[in-house]
């Protein structure tokens, strides 16, 4: 079983990459929902290996990540919003982060 955790931010690092690549990583989102209408920007990170991978996830990847009812939700929750759906190796937890 999955513990959720609820917080209010996400690790410094995780948000200091956010902010400083905020434009590009909008590009990416918006590039991605005129390809496939629908999903969220990817991101496995790993701050040991300075590693932050950046993908867009469309409804195909999102339902092999979680049960096609869990990601209909998130996405559903999104309200003009962007999600960027945060994936940390080394904490072996998931950010979800709207902006």
């Amino acid at each position: 079983m999955t513990d959720i955790i609820q917080t209010r931010s996400a690790p410094s690092y995780i948000e200091s990459f956010i902010q400083e690549n905020k434009e590009q990583l909008f590009e990416i989102y918006e590039g991605g929902l005129k390809a496939y209408g629908v999903g969220c920007v990817g991101m496995n990170c790993s701050e040991s290996d300075n590693k932050m991978d950046v993908f867009f996830m469309n409804k195909e990847i999102m339902n092999n990540m979680m049960d096609s009812e869990s990601s209909d939700k998130l996405l559903s929750s999104i309200n003009n919003r962007r999600l960027f759906f945060v994936k940390d190796i080394d904490l072996n937890s998931v950010f979800l982060i709207y902006l």
